[in-house]
């Protein structure tokens, strides 16, 4: 599905209060969104990185997801929105061009989404004619917002992605210890790759350390093998096939023609 594509059909607006002492893991029937008006904490998913919230914070939950919320000392007060994408009933979908509504999502400090959340309660409450159009309408405005606000997180997201991999590449790093390193699931950060670099969070890893070696080659004169270590490969063998398919050559024999 493409988010140009969605057509909102809100459910329901109900406040929520989740206690300490009380917990409890709920399945969501259909998406929803939780707008956290007071307290402060994590939501937890099955599977999943623990998402830190508290006031102000906005979480996007997909539909059928399993998720339990965890407040630290204090009650956590929310708004929560039951909504559909598109028609009730469709479950869980898959955006193609949104990666970042296919997994949990927590976002803080987001200009006017309260605002928007008072106004769509007061329509809701008063159901006046054709309100049903206009939640619809504010919803899509909303999650169009979040969209815009989550693409900045994500651009700056690739941006500690880069920077990690420029300082730790010669260590022993794969794509679990890149997203634990920066708090987020390997699938997400793997996604979001793909979508903004066009390739995935590995094959960029490995681009990355053959260009350090190859800089090693042309300004050094360290062995081969030696050199294929400082870059970060355990295994002379991968280092030297992922040379290869990189830049046609083997590794020596790229020093050679240089």
């Amino acid at each position: 599905m493409k988010f140009a594509e969605i057509k909102p059909n809100v459910r329901s607006m109900t406040p929520r209060k989740f206690f300490p002492e009380r917990k409890k893991t709920i399945q969501a029937p259909c998406c929803e969104l939780l707008l956290i008006r007071e307290g402060e904490g994590e939501v937890r998913f099955t599977g999943r990185r623990a998402l830190a919230v508290s006031a102000g914070s906005v979480i996007l939950v997909p539909a059928e997801a399993v998720y339990s919320v965890h407040p630290q000392e204090d009650p956590i007060a929310c708004t929560a929105i039951e909504f559909d994408y598109a028609s009730e009933g469709e479950g869980r979908v898959a955006f193609e061009d949104t990666v970042c509504l296919n997994e949990p999502l927590a976002l803080q400090g987001v200009p006017g989404v309260e605002g928007v959340v008072d106004c769509m309660k007061c329509i809701y409450l008063r159901k006046e004619p054709f309100w049903q159009m206009q939640l619809s309408a504010g919803m899509g405005a909303l999650l169009t917002h979040l969209v815009h606000y989550a693409d900045g997180h994500m651009r700056s997201l690739i941006d500690r992605v880069i920077k990690l991999v420029s300082e730790r590449y010669m260590e022993p790093l794969n794509n679990g210890d890149i997203a634990s390193e920066l708090g987020y699931h390997p699938n997400y950060v793997n996604s979001v790759f793909v979508r903004d670099m066009g390739m995935s969070l590995h094959q960029y890893l490995m681009r990355y350390r053959v260009e350090m070696a190859m800089q090693l080659l042309l300004t050094t004169q360290l062995p081969v093998a030696e050199i294929a270590v400082r870059v970060g490969f355990r295994h002379f063998s991968h280092f030297s096939n992922c040379f290869h398919r990189l830049t046609g050559v083997a590794p020596a024999a790229y020093r050679l023609e240089r």
